[in-house]
């Protein structure tokens, strides 16, 4: 099925977006290293006519984005906690597999901070796109993401829903484990002793040692410990021990 792309500005040549699907799955099965897949990525995105592509991995505070955005971009992301915000991640949660977005929902939406977002994204050439999002596990989410600089993206026909999702699969099994752009969880903030309780319990210390280590109570590190595991949306304590290595916050 041939995918015809149109932007505001100009006519673009025929794409024929499930044919590059399929080479990009091709491709990303191949024993690649990082590097490469990056590289194969890159390459999908020209040929599809876009300008960027980000693969978001969405799991709660283990949240974490790889993509080819410019580095300043990625930052201000992080340092705004735009996670919340961003229309693509919301639409990707909750709306249809394959769906287009442009900075013009921001006037749809009439909210001052998706506004502020896509203003922000303006000035980095992150106008208009089309994401494919992919349910894993329980309740997580793989995103793709291809970025353009034009106004808006216009797509005659929709891409077939099963090969987009093999497609971002494919991307997954390359970067699931890569090594990360930006992590998207950055509103978690431990404190001293749920960190330090956290940390001797990482290293497999019983919490009466650690009371009697910190010279407190065991229902207060009990308490720490509960606490630590909460913010970082953790079943148990051995998990939010995990997590927080990942994450550096011990």
């Amino acid at each position: 099925m041939e995918v015809v792309v149109y932007c505001a500005s100009h006519y673009r040549n025929l794409v024929i977006l499930n044919e590059l699907f399929l080479h990009l799955i091709d491709t990303l099965s191949l024993p690649l290293e990082e590097r490469a897949a990056r590289r194969a990525l890159r390459n999908f995105t020209e040929d599809a006519g876009f300008d960027y592509f980000a693969y978001l991995n969405l799991r709660g505070q283990e949240s974490f984005a790889v993509s080819n955005y410019p580095k300043e971009w990625q930052d201000l992301y992080v340092q705004r906690n735009y996670l919340r915000v961003d229309p693509v991640v919301t639409t990707a949660k909750h709306g249809p597999p394959i769906f287009l977005w442009s900075s013009m929902d921001a006037k749809r939406v009439g909210r001052r901070d998706v506004s502020r977002f896509y203003k922000d994204a303006e000035s980095f050439g992150i106008r208009s796109g089309l994401s494919v999002s992919v349910p894993f596990g329980f309740k997580y989410r793989m995103v793709f993401t291809l970025a353009s600089d034009k106004a808006e993206v216009h797509v005659s026909e929709d891409p077939d829903p099963v090969t987009a999702a093999i497609a971002v699969a494919s991307v997954h099994s390359r970067l699931g484990a890569a090594t990360q752009d930006a992590a998207l969880a950055t509103d978690i903030h431990l404190s001293p002793r749920e960190a330090e309780c956290l940390r001797w319990f990482a290293d497999g210390m019983s919490m009466p040692d650690i009371a009697e280590t910190l010279g407190i109570g065991y229902r207060s590190v009990r308490s720490y410990l509960d606490e630590a595991t909460r913010k970082l949306g953790a079943a148990n304590s051995r998990q939010a021990a995990s997590i927080a290595i990942r994450l550096g916050l011990i």
